[in-house]
This record gives structure tokens, C-alpha cells and sequence, in this order.
């Protein structure tokens, strides 16, 4: 698939909008997730709810920046919200609060009066709309959008080779000894050693959302339909980007899901997020007109 290259970005960048903050609660511990919220001016329109990846937030990036430009233009809202993985929140970051973070997110929209919802998830935003789909089973969840859906335990696996598993040892050495908020050196993301195993471990839950060796439990649960993108040049693929998309498809049960493998575009779909994003209004748009 070939989209459109963007015009360069030369100028500054604006766009109407609330900036706005919302609780998202785990264990009786509240928490305030900052967003930006483009809201439409009908009510009931639905809602584009942009799950950033490890180390991101709600704003940076091109790619967000196309969504919050596009959304309006075909008619849906869109909130693009920091979870608790947002920049340094990756480091210690538990990965099963998300469910925490996607809830507060469905209850914003719901507040607001957006009646559908799709979520777009980035990189391990992926794996955590996934994950809470595949639990929550949300029926005004009209669709998820996965972009670069990469395998984060392959990907670690592959960046340490030979030391992978003394790592993942010592990781579990300082778990068990009380030190899981010690650093792990040498990775591409800052982690503890607890985090670590969050991915690093074969058994994780996290580790195992998009495993393509593995089962894809939890991306066989979910029924809604779904369209799942990587560029050609995914930078972090271990695999090729096609024969991961190969095995989604023949893995998924949903009966409405579709891949795209774009041209010349790399893990951030760098040069074409405006056409990228037009392309997923559109889809979403037959999901939840």
C-alpha cells in the first residue's frame, strides 16, 4: 500500500482544542492523566482515542499531531490522552494498569456524550488496547487500530542476543531480593529490572500480547473489528513486517479485520502520517458512522 508523501513541516503548529486532565484510578491510588481533547461540535459524534507507546506522551509526535488534524475533518473527536507509561513513566511502570488508564479514558468520553469509540494504539499502545478489549469486552469499542504492533520480548531478545538470558537472570535476582527498581543497563528504553521482566519474561503477560511465536491469546479474544498497519521498514521488526501481518490475519477471529503494509514507512510512518491518518478516519468512519 502506497500513501501519499506529507508537505514537510516548516512552519508552527496549531490546533483548536481543550487541554484537559482526567482520574484514572488502581487500587484505590488516583491518578490525573493529562490529554488533549478535539471535540466536534455534535454531540454523540464518535471518538478517536490515540494510545501512545513506551516513553511517548499525548503530543509528540508527527503522527498524533496528522490525527489531531484529521479527526474533525471526517467528522469524529479525537482525545489523545498520556498514560502512565508516558516518558519516564516507562521505567517502573506496571503494565496491568492500563486497564485503570483505558477506563478513565471510556468514562471522559462517555461524559462527554461520545456514544463509539475506536483506539489507536502506537507501538505498546497496541498491546494495551489490546489487552483491554480482550477483558473489558467493551461494546461501545467500534474498532482498534493497531500501529506497528512490534514484539517486545523478540525485540529484547534480539537486541541482547548471547546475554539475554543472564539479563533476564539478574533481573530476577534483584526481584527477588528486593531491588526491583534497580536500572537495566544496556537497553534501548530505561527500565528496572522489575519492568524488564515485564517483557523480558516469557511467562508476562505483556510479553506475550504480540509474542508471534507465541499464541496471541489475548488478540484472539477480541471480536471487534480491528486494522493492524506496519510500514515496510519497521526498524524494530525481527521478523519481516509482512509475515507478521500474515499471521495476525490468520490468527484473528474477528470477521471484520484488515492490514496494511505501507510503502517506504518506517515504525513512526514517518513522511506519510498525514495520508496514514485520513486512511484510518476512513476505515473508522464504516465502523461507526
Amino acid at each position: 500500500m502506497k500513501l501519499q508523501e506529507n508537505q514537510p513541516l516548516t512552519t508552527d503548529w496549531a490546533a483548536p482544542g481543550q487541554l484537559v486532565a482526567f482520574p484514572a484510578e488502581d487500587r484505590k491510588k488516583i491518578r490525573m492523566l493529562d490529554a488533549f481533547y478535539r471535540p466536534t461540535t455534535r454531540r454523540g459524534a464518535p471518538l478517536l482515542v490515540f494510545v501512545h507507546g513506551m516513553g511517548s506522551n499525548f503530543y509528540r509526535s508527527q503522527l498524533k499531531k496528522a490525527f489531531i488534524d484529521v479527526a474533525p475533518e471526517t467528522g469524529w473527536g479525537i482525545l489523545s490522552f498520556n498514560n502512565r507509561g508516558a516518558e519516564r513513566g516507562t521505567e517502573d511502570e506496571r503494565f496491568s494498569q492500563c486497564l485503570a488508564d483505558l477506563d478513565a479514558a471510556v468514562a471522559f468520553a462517555r461524559q462527554r456524550g461520545h456514544r463509539r469509540l475506536v483506539f489507536i494504539g502506537h507501538s505498546t499502545g497496541c498491546q494495551k488496547i489490546v489487552y483491554w478489549q480482550a477483558l473489558r469486552r467493551s461494546r461501545p469499542v467500534a474498532g482498534l487500530v493497531l500501529l506497528a504492533p512490534a514484539d517486545d520480548y523478540a525485540i529484547t531478545r534480539q537486541h541482547f542476543g548471547r546475554r539475554f538470558d543472564a539479563k533476564v537472570a539478574w533481573a530476577r535476582k534483584m526481584v527477588a531480593q528486593g531491588k526491583g527498581h534497580q536500572p537495566v543497563q544496556g537497553l534501548y528504553e530505561r527500565f528496572t529490572a522489575k519492568r524488564f521482566l515485564s517483557i523480558a519474561n516469557a511467562r508476562a503477560t505483556e510479553a506475550n500480547i504480540f509474542r508471534y511465536a507465541g499464541p496471541l491469546t489475548h488478540f484472539r479474544r477480541v471480536r471487534c473489528p480491528m486494522l493492524a498497519v506496519f510500514g515496510e521498514l519497521e526498524e524494530f521488526a525481527v521478523i519481516p513486517p509482512a509475515d507478521m501481518l500474515a499471521i495476525l490475519r490468520r490468527k484473528t477471529r474477528t470477521r471484520d479485520f484488515a492490514d496494511w503494509l505501507i510503502e517506504d514507512a518506517n515504525h513512526s510512518f514517518k513522511g506519510c502520517e498525514l495520508a496514514l491518518a485520513r486512511a484510518v478516519c476512513a476505515w473508522a468512519g464504516k465502523r461507526a458512522p
